[in-house]
């Protein structure tokens, strides 16, 4: 929170209360747990090359094991000049989540990699990513990992 955004603006204090994130304390925020083995190696700096290439892929990977997938009208006409990137969407966000089956002669995709041809999971994901963003730079072993990862958690 900003501190102009403090329920008592007219007192000037350190230690400033909110609302809107947490109800003035009443809303308790559990820590964070200790993320899976395999994620917590490849998040560390120990792991390397691959763990650098993961890094470096990591909103792909997440995307990879996405049941659904966020649809909006992108305006990118903000973006021309220098300065931070903006991401502004003209119009409602959606979801695309698809039906449960692939349509025939369609390769699975979002939730039907779940469902669907669960011998081939592995080699669905990765063809979706290959086909929609044109990357071959993801790692094998580590989509592996990733889904043992999430039948385990």
């Amino acid at each position: 929170m900003w501190y102009e955004e403090r329920t008592q603006k007219n007192k000037k204090t350190a230690m400033p209360k909110f609302m809107f994130c947490c109800s003035e304390g009443r809303v308790q925020v559990p820590l964070l747990q200790q993320p899976p083995k395999i994620l917590s190696d490849l998040l560390g700096t120990e792991s390397g090359k691959k763990g650098l290439l993961f890094r470096k892929e990591i909103r792909t990977y997440n995307s990879m094991f996405a049941f659904t997938s966020l649809g909006a009208r992108i305006d990118s006409s903000i973006n021309r000049g220098k300065g931070s990137y903006v991401y502004r969407v003209s119009g409602q966000n959606y979801h695309r989540i698809g039906s449960l089956l692939p349509e025939r002669g369609k390769k699975p995709q979002f939730a039907q990699l779940y469902i669907y041809d669960t011998e081939n999971e592995i080699a669905n994901r990765l063809g979706v990513i290959q086909r929609q963003s044109g990357k071959d730079a993801i790692d094998l072993q580590i989509t592996q990992d990733l889904s043992k990862m999430n039948t385990t958690f």
